[in-house]
């Protein structure tokens, strides 16, 4: 599949079964700039287009009551029920949305070079907790990668599908609550993509560290809302810098940072929850197809993929209700958005960073 473009849509090439963690480099983490394709300078693309249609693609633990269903909605778009923790989360939940995060597996996936997480866990894990699971892909693939071992998910929605293997189950839960998991009794704790939706990392991150058993394994993989070019060719006035500062200032409000890498919050966070042997990766992700190396091409063109699906989706919450700017405003910058998302010329990318760290073998809860 590795190529200057994918013969698969995205719906089947995300059917391929990603492998165990180990200790190779994912490809973005690479030192230095990413190389540009010289073949593919040209000023748009419409590879996002060809694959999933037009611009935006139309297409503690609580029992699942009638509440927690009665989900809030802001113009259209369904956001978790409010009577579970925070009203404040900024995704939705609703079908476009979910088409995105299972796509964004996939992504995600290809950023840790086909792998689930890059923490060194022994195969003889038992228990493991899939914090923010989202459509539940990450845990269920845990699951079957660990046939032996037993997978519990948790998520603000019930948005989890009910096939899944005999050994993953779903909860719904506030990571922000008190957790109500005994004291060491989990061997791998996964997080990712939870940006924006945390206040206190350091109290989620001794929570964690009182739910493991002493010498497990908890990963953190996060993204920056700060689009970035090397070469200068993302303009300080562009629709990415916008996107930047939407997410700076609506976190800003809302108590919940999106500046986790700027602000090292989770190397910090481990180190004071009492983690050891900590280790970061930081990633870069292409926007789009224009680099010249076939694994960030292919990388970044599921990026591209996975924000074209539900861009509106990405902004809504945050553009409307925080900031209280108007719908079409928020339609005019997202037709700015992705026409520079689809511009080869602007070798812009994400930065993300995957930390990994050990409770230690002499501690108890």
């Amino acid at each position: 599949m590795v190529g200057s473009k994918s013969s698969e849509s995205p719906k089947s090439a995300a059917s391929h079964s990603p492998r165990r963690g180990s200790a190779q480099v994912p490809p973005g983490a690479r030192e230095g700039p990413i190389e540009a394709d010289p073949h593919q300078e040209e000023e748009e693309s419409d590879d996002a287009d060809s694959a999933i249609g037009e611009g935006d693609n139309a297409s503690s633990t609580a029992s699942l009551t009638e509440s927690i269903l009665e989900y809030r909605t802001l113009n259209g778009r369904t956001y978790h029920s409010g009577r579970l923790g925070s009203d404040n989360y900024w995704g939705p939940n609703d079908e476009r949305q979910n088409e995105a995060m299972d796509m964004n597996h996939h992504f995600m996936t290809l950023c840790l070079g086909g792998k689930l997480f890059l923490a060194p866990l022994k195969d003889d894990i038992t228990k493991v907790l899939d914090v923010g699971t989202g459509t539940g892909l990450w845990a269920i693939d845990m699951a079957d990668a660990y046939p032996n071992c037993e997978v519990i998910g948790t998520d603000l929605s019930p948005i989890q599908p009910s096939w899944c293997p005999p050994n993953v189950k779903f909860e719904i839960d506030d990571a922000e609550q008190q957790w109500t998991y005994a004291p060491n009794s989990f061997d791998f704790i996964h997080m990712r993509y939870i940006v924006g939706g945390i206040s206190d990392w350091t109290k989620l991150f001794k929570q964690a560290y009182n739910a493991l058993k002493p010498g497990g394994w908890i990963e953190s993989f996060e993204p920056e809302a700060d689009y970035r070019s090397d070469d200068g060719t993302l303009k300080p006035d562009s629709a990415m810098m916008i996107w930047r500062d939407l997410f700076a200032e609506g976190g800003k409000r809302l108590g919940h940072s999106f500046t986790l890498i700027t602000d090292d919050t989770q190397m910090k966070a481990l180190e004071e929850a009492g983690f050891v042997d900590i280790t970061v990766r930081d990633i870069k992700v292409p926007v789009g197809t224009w680099p010249a190396d076939p694994e960030l091409k292919e990388i970044g063109q599921w990026f591209q993929y996975t924000l074209e699906q539900d861009l509106e989706g990405y902004v809504m919450f945050m553009w409307t209700k925080v900031l209280g700017r108007s719908l079409e405003e928020m339609h005019v910058f997202l037709a700015g958005f992705r026409r520079e998302m689809r511009n080869r010329s602007i070798h812009a990318y994400l930065p993300q960073r995957v930390v990994y760290a050990r409770k230690p073998e002499t501690a108890g809860s």
